[in-house]
């Protein structure tokens, strides 16, 4: 495991992820735990927010002390030879952040998956006894929700404004999917929290007056090929 000293910090740059360090032999082990922590705090905070799609209060919410255990897990678990420290951490963090909220919120599953079904998705693979297939659709949910959540929408809103007919979807499905494998287009639509319309026309050699009607629903199927949400990817073929 590398050896790093936090003494030996060279500079900040601002990142999407908000301000991390730059630096050179940085212990990341147990033993440095609290001064990691420290530093690396505005990173923990940003990645629950962005995860939950709200402000985080780090002295109330329960979201926070999960990422904070989680932090602690990555920072015992990390190794430097499998890639970068915060991409390992965001990673750890999102996994425990998908646990809990699977666990606390099976109540509202059915009425996510009527959502669904209204924004034309076919469940009719979807067999709640096997426990397995269960827990892996309530994951997709729940990353599926959090991301919607980054563009300011719900599982109802995509419903609400999901095309009407069967021709529009499949369009807006084949656009998306299209879109999907630009990948320039793709972070410059996370970033911006904004589908950037004159792009993904041209991209899908189509209107900007169609990608604008459809806007929302082309977001939410984007989201489902980003994400690799096999689940929604299926259901979504099937109910174009």
């Amino acid at each position: 495991m590398a050896v790093f000293t936090m003494d030996m910090v060279l500079f900040r740059k601002w990142t999407e992820e908000g301000w991390f360090a730059l630096q050179v032999d940085e212990n990341i082990s147990m033993d440095n735990l609290n001064q990691l922590l420290d530093w690396h705090r505005p990173f923990i905070i940003r990645t629950v927010s962005n995860y939950t799609g709200r402000y985080i209060s780090v002295e109330n919410d329960e979201e926070y002390s999960i990422a904070l255990s989680a932090f602690a897990e990555a920072v015992e678990r990390f190794n430097p030879e499998k890639g970068k420290f915060l991409s390992y951490v965001k990673l750890v963090i999102e996994s425990r952040l998908t646990s809990h909220f699977r666990k606390k919120n099976r109540e509202p599953q059915s009425v996510s998956l009527d959502a669904l079904y209204e924004s034309g998705m076919d469940f009719t693979d979807y067999n709640p006894a096997i426990s397995e297939e269960q827990d892996n659709i309530t994951e997709e949910i729940e990353i599926f929700k959090s991301d919607l959540a980054l563009f300011g929408m719900t599982l109802d809103s995509l419903a609400d404004t999901a095309p009407k007919h069967r021709d529009t979807r499949q369009m807006s499905f084949v656009i998306a999917e299209t879109t999907s494998r630009d990948t320039p287009t793709v972070e410059l639509t996370y970033r911006k929290r904004n589908l950037p319309i004159r792009q993904v026309a041209r991209l899908a050699s189509v209107t900007e007056k169609i990608v604008k009607g459809n806007k929302h629903y082309i977001t939410g199927v984007l989201i489902v090929f980003v994400r690799r949400l096999n689940y929604f990817i299926d259901w979504i073929r099937g109910g174009r």
